[in-house]
């Protein structure tokens, strides 16, 4: 069952549904994070299933990019499983390392978790795909376990989209899920270094389509020696076919007065097949009224997605497996090539960046945009409110002021103490379900005095980043 057969599919899917049916197989992109900061951003991760094939297991990287490569419908693919802990039953890594003098501090981290997902386990018999176990898990959470903790931590996410009950998307029934895990990151001392993802749920053998999965963490940190930029991320789902394509409207900055300036676009798939030609990413520039199909040695503008996870012309291999060829699954950022603004000219208020595909089809859910921003048209940089939602049962509902989140505890003595300095009572709330301790100053029923408060510690204090904790209880 090879990829001809999933391109037959694709277009007898195209020819019987209706537009409405066809409009289903998504899920809305929102804005998921928006800011001007002094900073950058960067997407890590990696694929979490693999082929199986003679003396190779999962493990082995897999690097195949020959015009005769098989892809993942041709492989009995499971689990990449690199951790050693035989409480796990899937694991990959992928290492996170500042790009400029300085470091950084984070103030965002998102992760992401996606797969194909219709069933446990198929198989290939003849030419017929065989459901050999049916089962299919909850795949809502996820480990993690961060350069400075050699421990797991259990992350629980928010369900993006799940295709088994879309009658477009069934066979393969990817789905996506989201968790903010900034106060996880913003907490750790060590910052970069190896991440590690584990027991991602996904179709193991052989599916029909092929089976493909993977993560992907999103991290924004503020660097003082940066030019000021404009971050935006989206995420959502889109089935991106022959018959819809997405495009992105990014405005909200100002690109500087004159001179050269730096645009960078990121994004992950998944079921972006190596070989399979059709798939492209163009931006066009109000501004210039000029068009543009995005390309590298590595993403032809009519193979762009191909299975790899790249910056720029490489590939990046910091990573556990370091395969070339992940085997549907894509993260990609790069800078865009604009010599003389000819592309983006300055002052450009907005760009579209269009995902389209002339055969088969591949699933988008993440995307972003980061672009230096003409200083004189900000208004409030890293002033904006911070607000991160909890469902927790073991404290009282409300809006918390967070003036710091700790996992050693001697850091949140010294932080309770520096308080007392400034005249506030800091109080320590410990979450188990993310061994997190939270230090706030006050609790609030209204969110708006709980700005105000914000507002009073920034004033008063050193801290930098005060934020609010919503807390909602449910029964």
């Amino acid at each position: 069952n090879c990829k001809s057969m999933k391109q037959l599919i694709t277009l007898l899917i195209c020819v019987v549904v209706s537009p409405l049916s066809m409009a289903q197989s998504a899920t809305d992109f929102k804005i998921r994070y928006e800011t001007f900061i002094k900073g950058d951003i960067k997407i890590i991760g990696n694929n979490i299933l693999n082929r199986k094939e003679k003396r190779d297991t999962p493990n082995d990287p897999y690097n195949d990019r020959s015009p005769k490569a098989k892809l993942n419908d041709e492989f009995d693919m499971q689990y990449i499983d690199i951790d050693g802990d035989p409480s796990t039953f899937s694991s990959s890594s992928a290492n996170f390392a500042y790009e400029s003098a300085g470091g950084g501090k984070v103030a965002y981290a998102g992760l992401y978790w996606s797969a194909t997902y219709p069933y446990a386990k198929g198989q290939l018999k003849g030419s017929k795909n065989t459901i050999i176990d049916a089962n299919r898990e909850d795949a809502s959470s996820v480990l993690l376990k961060i350069p400075e903790n050699n421990t797991y931590v259990p992350i629980n996410g928010e369900l993006i989209f799940d295709g088994r009950t879309d009658s477009d998307l069934k066979n393969s029934a990817p789905y996506v899920y989201y968790a903010n895990v900034t106060n996880l990151l913003a907490a750790a001392n060590t910052v970069e270094g190896e991440y590690t993802v584990a027991n991602v749920k996904a179709a193991l053998g052989q599916v029909e389509g092929g089976s493909a999965a993977g993560w992907a963490l999103v991290i924004v940190y503020e660097n003082a020696n940066s030019n000021i930029k404009k971050i935006i991320t989206y995420d959502g789902f889109s089935a991106i076919t022959n018959d819809a394509a997405k495009t992105f409207t990014f405005s909200g900055f100002k690109t500087p007065e004159a001179g050269d300036f730096k645009t960078r676009i990121m994004g992950v798939t998944l079921e972006g097949d190596f070989n399979m030609m059709g798939d492209n990413v163009s931006i066009g520039v109000p501004a210039s009224g000029k068009t543009t199909s995005l390309e590298t040695k590595l993403r032809p503008n009519q193979n762009f997605f191909s299975s790899a996870i790249t910056y720029n012309d490489e590939m990046v291999k910091t990573r556990k497996p370091n395969s070339e060829n992940t085997l549907g699954f894509d993260i990609f950022r790069m800078d865009i090539k604009n010599d003389n603004q000819y592309l983006i000219p300055n002052n450009a208020t907005s760009l579209d960046l269009s995902y389209t595909r002339s055969r088969d089809r591949y699933y988008l859910f993440l995307t972003a945009l980061e672009i230096e921003n003409n200083p004189k048209e900000i208004t409030q940089l890293h002033r904006s409110t911070r607000v991160t939602k909890l469902t927790a049962k073991d404290t009282e509902k409300g809006y918390y002021v967070i003036v710091g989140v700790f996992l050693n505890i001697n850091n949140v003595n010294n932080r309770v103490e520096e308080m007392k300095k400034w005249g506030y009572d800091a109080q320590v709330y410990y979450n188990r379900d993310q061994v997190l301790n939270f230090i706030y100053v006050a609790r609030y029923d209204k969110y708006e005095d709980a700005v105000k408060k914000v507002d009073e510690i920034r004033e008063n204090t050193e801290i930098p980043d005060p934020w609010i904790l919503d807390v909602a209880n449910y029964d």
